[in-house]
């Protein structure tokens, strides 16, 4: 008994959907009218500066600038200048130190012209308590053009004038991850 009303009502249910099923015309035009838009992720640059980084061998006092360039050969080839739509850049930072820092991205030519500028400021940490600061950057006409001329990255990280020196024995640092998302159109 239980059996055939199982099966009378799963025929009943199958032809109510059958029967309430629609079909919409399909217009195949509409194809043309898709553009594909690609994105792209890579990585910038990635550092894990301890305090003796930022204090001089030779003198025991403390650097107050650091610097380093890297080539950036793929943001001016004829592919990206063509298709790119836009930019974000994304830096994130885990400051561990007790110490602030003002960071500068200066993404400059061959000729060491500026063609863009992104800074962060990342405020102090403690090695138990680390701060986390994340900054993006999106890059949009008309600034795309000019960042598009871009060959190089100078990474500069600055310490501020300060009172209280780093101290080396202290366990800290100062981690940076960074990545460039592009957006293409075909």
């Amino acid at each position: 008994m239980k059996r055939s009303r199982l099966v009378v009502l799963f025929i009943i249910t199958v032809g109510v959907l059958f029967s309430s099923s629609c079909v919409n015309d399909v217009d195949f035009d509409q194809a043309e009218n898709i553009l594909p838009t690609p994105v792209f992720e890579a990585s910038l640059i990635f550092s894990n500066l301890e305090a003796t980084n930022f204090i001089d061998e030779n003198t025991q006092q403390e650097v107050l600038v650091l610097t380093d360039t890297t080539r950036l050969e793929y943001i001016n080839s004829d592919f990206f200048v063509d298709q790119l739509v836009k930019t974000n850049l994304t830096f994130q930072f885990t400051n561990s130190l007790d110490r602030n820092f003002n960071v500068d991205f200066i993404f400059v030519n061959d000729n060491d012209e500026q063609r863009y500028l992104a800074q962060v400021e990342v405020l102090p940490g403690l090695p138990d308590t680390p701060i986390f600061v994340e900054s993006n950057f999106l890059i949009e006409e008309p600034e795309l053009s000019t960042f598009e001329e871009a060959t190089k990255l100078i990474y500069r990280i600055t310490l501020p004038p300060n009172t209280n020196p780093i101290d080396i024995s202290v366990l800290g640092q100062l981690k940076l991850e960074s990545k460039a998302t592009f957006y293409f159109e075909l």
